[in-house]
């Protein structure tokens, strides 16, 4: 049976990625006895989409506070580069930042994957970030991983890996 792989190529680097994130998937699947009901994983994809709403109204409006509020209280943001940045207030405080210097724009989400294993859910996806300032346009794209869990019986972001 041939098999049709819809996305550009990857490099060899994003193999290991996948091939890494996929087997962790198993393992703890395994280990925790597999995957939730059904029920949960669609409040978990519905509370993504919600999220992806949020996260392009917080962009247009320069909002932090917004932005950080769909993250847990003790959430993270680790870029491509291996650089953390934990916890809300920070987080509000790298947004701030982020809008000073680049300000405003549209981002495109695409969803590649959700998993839910017990309590803690995992999304992939790939994002594009476009902004037009001083005549110059500007994209930022890249892959994405999240680890959602569940503070105070609402779906947030505890880990969005990838995300500079």
């Amino acid at each position: 049976m041939k098999q049709i792989n819809k996305s550009k190529s990857r490099s060899p680097e994003s193999h290991k990625i996948l091939s890494l994130n996929f087997f962790l998937t198993l393992v703890i699947g395994i280990i925790t006895g597999g995957l939730s009901q059904a029920g949960d994983l669609e409040d978990v994809t519905a509370a993504s989409d919600s999220i992806q709403m949020v996260i392009s109204r917080a962009l247009a409006d320069e909002d932090g506070t917004l932005l950080t509020s769909i993250f847990t209280e003790d959430g993270a943001v680790i870029s491509p580069d291996g650089r953390v940045v934990r916890g809300r207030m920070t987080l509000r405080a790298s947004a701030t930042l982020l809008f000073m210097t680049m300000g405003s724009g549209k981002i495109e989400i695409n969803r590649h994957s959700i998993s839910l294993i017990d309590s803690i859910a995992y999304e992939t996806g790939r994002f594009v970030f476009r902004r037009s300032a001083d005549d110059t346009k500007q994209v930022l794209q890249g892959a994405y991983t999240a680890v959602w869990s569940q503070e105070i019986g609402t779906w947030k972001i505890a880990c969005a890996i990838g995300l500079q």
